[in-house]
């Protein structure tokens, strides 16, 4: 047995670590590029308190508050620009994955200069501003990952920057932070979380320590995610799920995402729908195409859903799986199809046709598709089908 592990964040997880933003920071830098969306932390408080905290240290802080959702090159850029002439020695993060890839991003363009574009794909990045990364949601796991994933509106392609650099140095992870989130995000960034995981399991690039933090997280989100969407103010609910996001986000920056992944940034792209939600649509779909080409692994997953697979055949236990993670994003108020967030019938060719261009989970995906597979998944998420 032969595999690689790198975590490089420190994490300071609970109830109540926020307190120690401060302290982290400034064992670290001076002068703090504090990067945040634009409405969010402002009216959660978060921000408000996050400031009060870098400043009973005696921190400078330069707000850089424009991260959009799905962040684009130009956003980065600018906010690379703020972090220069301020003279910026760290970055702390705040939000959810828009503003902590956006982070990410900023860090490396503040320290080497240069555009975005010069830092696209693996292990480009020379240095990299030291990071303090504080997730107020929990699905993402961009807090203890090597990736950050930006938005190219001009050519309406999601871009990768990856490099160990990228992983911040110290992650809080409060899950009070995460009360104030709506339900629909709840369940967009939890089943997000749980996306991560089931990849994590099935990719090509798994191995024993992922394969335990993925079922753990698979388990937790299946058993407390319905929790902290109905009963928003449940914190043992909450401080579960995020512990599941984080375990999910370790998961990844080992194995990298997937086709789920690949297919939903489609989705993203194309019809705006949140990242959590688009990976919704079609997670029970590439999960039903991956089964035959590891079948007891997808078995472990039903099981870890909270499926009772004993007395069923191979097959139908794998299936089972698929219609677990419908069922649980029905229960969810999800959507139950991708007609319902804009995919349009006439347009399923061309954006199987992108995706099968962009090679994107080619590398880790456990069976590659041909065009006509792509466009029979989304062709099942359209109409609802497994």
């Amino acid at each position: 047995m032969k595999f690689d592990f790198l975590s490089s964040t420190f994490v300071r997880f609970g109830s109540g670590v926020l307190e120690t933003t401060g302290q982290e920071a400034c064992e670290i830098g001076r002068n703090a590029l504090l990067v945040t969306g634009r409405s969010s932390a402002k009216k959660s408080g978060s921000l408000k308190k996050v400031e009060e905290l870098l400043k009973r240290e005696n921190l400078e802080i330069v707000l850089f508050d424009q991260v959009e959702q799905n962040p684009s090159v130009e956003t980065v850029e600018a906010g690379a620009g703020v972090a220069r002439e301020a003279g910026c020695d760290l970055v702390v993060a705040l939000g959810g994955g828009s503003p902590l890839d956006a982070a990410k991003g900023i860090a490396v363009l503040a320290a080497q200069g240069g555009s975005l574009e010069d830092y696209i794909g693996v292990d480009k990045v020379e240095q990299a501003l030291p990071l303090v990364a504080i997730p107020t949601t929990a699905g993402t796991g961009s807090e203890v990952t090597k990736y950050a994933i930006i938005t190219d509106w001009k050519t309406k392609q999601k871009r990768t920057v990856a490099s160990p650099l990228l992983c911040p140095r110290t992650a809080i992870v409060d899950p009070l932070l995460t009360v104030t989130m709506p339900k629909q995000i709840t369940a967009n960034t939890g089943m997000d979380a749980l996306s991560h995981a089931i990849e994590g399991y099935l990719s090509l690039k798994s191995q024993p320590i992922t394969d335990l933090l993925a079922i753990e997280s698979i388990w937790t989100v299946a058993k407390y995610l319905p929790r902290a969407v109905g009963q928003p103010e449940d914190l043992e609910a909450r401080e579960r799920v995020m512990y599941a996001s984080l375990l999910a986000g370790l998961v990844i920056n080992q194995t990298r995402t997937g086709m789920i992944h690949g297919l939903g940034y489609e989705l993203t792209l194309n019809y705006q729908v949140p990242h959590g939600l688009a990976n919704t649509l079609l997670m029970p779909q590439v999960m039903e195409f991956n089964r035959i080409s590891c079948p007891e692994k997808t078995i472990q997953i039903a099981r870890a859903l909270g499926e009772n697979v004993e007395s069923l055949s191979t097959r139908e236990a794998g299936r089972r799986a698929a219609f677990a993670v419908r069922e649980l994003a029905v229960d969810l108020g999800m959507p139950e199809n991708a007609a319902k967030v804009g995919l349009k019938l006439e347009d399923i060719k061309g954006i199987a046709q992108s995706f099968i261009q962009t090679k994107r989970s080619f590398g880790v995906t456990p069976r590659y598709p041909d065009i006509n597979e792509v466009e029979t998944i989304y062709l099942k998420s359209f109409r609802g089908e497994i």
